[in-house]
């Protein structure tokens, strides 16, 4: 199949990582301050110290809210939160893969004696989710799944928070969202991994906690039943005096500090949601023309514009047929195509709609729509 290349995106839509801010992508590395040593005070200042002032002001933070720098990823910081800051019970929605990473997997190597309540947030009927214990010690909650581009309403956060214990910590895995969308303050500890909308590299989580969360890190620090690398309190001493738990990857930092800059300059987290919203809108308004697409996730109250994931309704056209037609343009933006998750088993796709994928409004998208469309309509032909 031979796309013509004028509609040819210049645009990766990968889910992640997804395509970095233009400036960063310029950037030699030798100038992202890798070679440096990370325990001096230049770093301190002018890397860790200002990232995380930067960050608390885009996600317009309280003072008293602690950022972190997490070694490993977001995997890691999810292991973390679960074993330093339960108290004997443990609860959560599972809406797919990764928010089933944090309950079913890594919840499940805690000591036996710790309660666990996961609740199974049905992403074909979600309105249909039996009701959450948010008065457990700690609540596990993924805003925005990745893997099927399900998303949880402002409206059932806030009702969560609210509904919270006096002793209950509410946690969340935002890296499907943070920086493209306006999350409302109802948490207690928030992680991410950059490789989303601030369009880093992996390798590195950061975690705000708020002052209970410290609290309860802290006293942890003595408890030798949690293992050394996974108990917050060490993190957290590092991060007051703004330093990372251990060595870190200083360009992954630089390039979410230089994305956070890239964000304040212009308009804030706000400006960032309705470009991907635009982004988003742009995919599904020719879903809504097309014969073939629908969005996996039908009601769109809970639906994820950062990651769309779309149903191929036609059973003459495979998602694996789209992607292999996309990768043999040998483009590096298309190679790895709009796969869809491995857990997902609708034919399906899934289209990453970042901010950074085109900073500049929604043309590369409008191209993307034709490339499927072509190719649609080609694999259309050779079944007649």
């Amino acid at each position: 199949m031979k796309i013509p290349k004028k509609i040819l995106p210049s645009s990766t839509f990968a889910a992640g990582p997804a395509q970095g801010l233009e400036a960063v992508r310029k950037t030699n590395l030798k100038d992202t301050m890798f070679e440096r040593r990370h325990r001096t005070a230049f770093i301190t200042e002018n890397l860790y110290k200002k990232t995380a002032l930067n960050l608390k002001k885009l996600f317009n933070l309280p003072q008293n809210y602690l950022v972190i720098f997490f070694p490993g990823g977001a995997t890691a910081a999810m292991d973390a939160v679960a074993w330093t800051l339960n108290e004997g019970q443990v609860a959560g929605l599972n809406l797919g893969a990764f928010s089933k990473l944090w309950n079913d997997k890594i919840c499940r190597s805690l000591p036996q004696k710790v309660k666990k309540e996961f609740v199974d947030f049905d992403y074909k009927n979600p309105s249909s989710a039996k009701r959450l214990n948010s008065k457990t010690s700690l609540v596990l909650l993924t805003p925005n799944e990745t893997s099927n581009g399900i998303a949880l309403p402002d409206s059932l956060l806030k009702s969560i928070y609210k509904e919270k214990g006096a002793n209950t910590l509410i946690a969340w895995d935002a890296t499907s969202c943070a920086g493209a969308r306006v999350l409302p303050k109802c948490f207690d500890i928030m992680l991410f991994g950059g490789q989303k909308a601030f369009g880093s590299p992996g390798g590195t989580c950061v975690i705000f906690l708020s002052p209970a969360a410290v609290k309860r890190a802290l006293s942890k620090e003595e408890d030798n039943t949690i293992p050394y690398f996974l108990n917050l309190a060490h993190a957290v001493r590092k991060a007051q005096i703004y330093q990372p738990f251990n060595t870190p990857c200083n360009t992954t930092i630089w390039a979410i500090g230089k994305a956070c800059q890239y964000m304040l300059k212009c308009g804030g987290i706000k400006n960032m949601q309705m470009l991907a919203q635009a982004h988003a809108d742009t995919i599904l308004n020719y879903v809504k023309r097309s014969a073939w697409l629908e969005p996996l996730i039908k009601d769109a109250k809970y639906r994820s514009y950062t990651t769309l994931t779309l149903k191929v309704t036609d059973k003459d056209i495979k998602d694996e047929q789209i992607n292999r037609a996309l990768a043999q343009t040998k483009l590096p933006n298309l190679v790895d195509g709009v796969e869809k998750y491995s857990s997902i088993k609708e034919n399906s796709l899934r289209i990453g709609c970042f901010p950074f994928i085109d900073p500049n409004g929604t043309g590369q998208f409008e191209k993307l729509c034709l490339t499927l469309d072509f190719i649609c309509k080609e694999l259309k032909k050779s079944k007649r």
